[in-house]
């Protein structure tokens, strides 16, 4: 009954605001602040209507009063009392709500708005760089959207609203009958409505559990820096798509990850709107439980108020798994530089029309915008995961290897740290393999008796696509294994442990062709023949 006088009163509350504002809506910010200004009036109404229920129940009181002198026995002393209170109280509701968000608060103002500020700057500032593209749609959402959290925070306040008139009442009816209506369920509902007034503040909260720090956009900016490391390409020359045009197929793939690049900002926004309504979740299923603990567990209230704070510190998060699985992938990418060196010879393609020119101009083109999209890609789906893994926290242990505590949650998590880090992981395999993060791809001729400088170069054009060909589908094949051992922790009857490894280490050893042929010939001992690496 009581869920449906909430329904009742937004219900209402909702056709008075439609009805109540002519102004065009161009997007979603018009909504908002639409309803926004239409519910500025409703406080006013509901004070309004609090001040006349304190009149009816002040002459009830009276009544109250002139029964007990009658009849104590009947109506003890505590009824008319209690109405004496009770219309006071609802005469003074603005000192009521002051009282319950400072016993939340202590009477600490808090902004919790500004990180949303600071995430639709950066997403600006993406959409700028490169104007009129995908990029620019994604900032047309966070522009259009930035009025949101406002409206939760408005909704917030009119549901406390509502809970403390709510509260008073329920006081009320404790005196009148306590076996009936235990006092938990008015202090429940002073602290639910205490909470919702000071949203900003349990906002903050939720955030200091996860990051350790007061609001701010470190880790925000951290999630921009990082955006860095995307255009480094371990297999060819570092910065491979800073400076790019749009005549060739790796000038293409270069645009398509520039012009997609404020997806991990995206990502971080959509987080942080995630974030503001679990925190209000919490605070109903806190409730919940308090009025009914054995259909409502206390975690389901905890675990959202954790959930939240990992859902407003996401590019915090994100980091912190990157980080921990591996350093940092700009540093690797600079310090250690490119682990190929091919000697094929490029000159102006088209030149000669000849098949073995087509072929290395083509994988000279492609590898390095290839691997800087894949990048990007593994780092956008990484983020995804741990959103995912994240939002799974709030789930029951009934759900399995998806529950919180789950194989498959936890894995989430993990795939989620590697495939941010990807290629540093396939750089430390090459490591483990091979004793060395670069590849030999120096293609070496063992016999080039009778061939002219001309023959020798297609070879070496020719041995070095192949080369490039495979390690594409190598880094293709590694960022594939990874997805199939989280679809194993996962559960799925399509994938299994031996196809993940293969994956992997399929993957690994076809980035390092060139050094696994020179085991191979060692083992073999045909060191002499064919070709060799360097």
């Amino acid at each position: 009954m009581f869920n449906k006088k909430y329904i009742s009163v937004f219900l209402g509350a909702l056709f008075y605001i439609i009805f109540s504002n002519n102004a065009h809506a161009q997007d979603i910010n018009d909504i908002a602040s639409n309803i926004n200004d239409s519910a500025s009036s409703l406080p006013g109404l509901i004070a309004a209507i609090s001040y006349l229920s304190g009149m009816i129940l002040g002459v009830i009181a009276i009544f109250k009063a002139i029964d007990h002198v009658n009849n104590p026995t009947q109506t003890p002393i505590r009824v008319p009392i209690i109405r004496f209170l009770l219309g006071g109280a609802l005469f003074a509701l603005p000192i009521i709500i002051e009282a319950i968000i400072t016993t939340i608060n202590g009477g600490a103002v808090t902004n919790f708005s500004s990180f949303s500020g600071s995430i639709s700057g950066v997403m600006s500032l993406a959409a700028y760089l490169t104007p009129g593209n995908f990029n620019s749609i994604l900032n047309s959402i966070v522009f259009s959207t930035s009025q949101l959290p406002g409206l939760v925070a408005v909704t917030g306040y009119l549901l406390a609203l509502v809970l403390t008139v709510s509260a008073l009442y329920k006081t009320r009816d404790h005196v009148d009958d306590p076996d009936r209506a235990p006092l938990k369920d008015a202090v429940i509902r002073y602290l639910t409505a205490g909470a919702l007034f000071a949203l900003p503040t349990v906002f903050e909260a939720m955030y200091t559990t996860i990051n350790g720090s007061g609001l701010g956009v470190s880790g925000s900016l951290s999630l921009l820096a990082s955006g860095i490391s995307f255009f480094y390409s371990t297999e060819t020359v570092a910065g491979e798509c800073l400076a790019v045009g749009s005549n060739t197929l790796g000038d293409i793939v270069c645009n398509t990850m520039t012009s997609t690049m404020g997806l991990p900002e995206f990502l971080s926004l959509l987080s942080y709107m995630i974030g503001l309504l679990f925190g209000v979740w919490a605070i109903l299923k806190i409730r919940d439980h308090v009025n009914n603990p054995a259909q409502t567990s206390l975690w389901e209230g905890v675990s959202r108020l954790i959930a939240g704070g990992a859902f407003f510190s996401l590019p915090v998060v994100t980091m912190a798994l990157k980080y921990s699985v591996t350093p940092n992938a700009l540093v690797v990418a600079t310090a250690l530089g490119t682990n190929t060196s091919f000697n094929e010879t490029i000159p102006a393609c088209g030149a000669s029309n000849s098949l073995d020119e087509a072929m290395v101009c083509f994988m000279s083109d492609i590898l390095g915008p290839s691997h800087v999209l894949l990048n990007f890609f593994s780092f956008v789906a990484g983020m995804i995961f741990v959103m995912i893994g994240v939002s799974r926290l709030t789930k029951t242990a009934q759900e399995g290897a998806r529950g919180p505590g789950g194989l498959g949650t936890v894995t989430t998590f993990v795939i989620g740290g590697l495939l941010m880090s990807a290629t540093t992981i396939l750089r430390a395999l090459s490591t483990s393999f091979f004793g060395s993060p670069v590849t030999t791809t120096m293609a070496q001729l063992t016999y080039t008796t009778g061939m002219s400088v001309t023959e020798t170069a297609a070879v070496h054009n020719v041995v070095s696509a192949v080369l490039k060909f495979l390690i594409i589908i190598g880094m293709i094949s590694f960022v594939r294994g990874i997805f199939i051992m989280r679809d194993v922790a996962e559960g799925g009857q399509q994938a299994s442990t031996m196809a993940g490894i293969t994956h992997i280490m399929g993957g690994a050893l076809a980035v390092n062709l060139g050094p696994l042929l020179n085991a191979v010939q060692q083992t073999l001992g045909i060191t002499a023949f064919g070709v060799t690496f360097s």
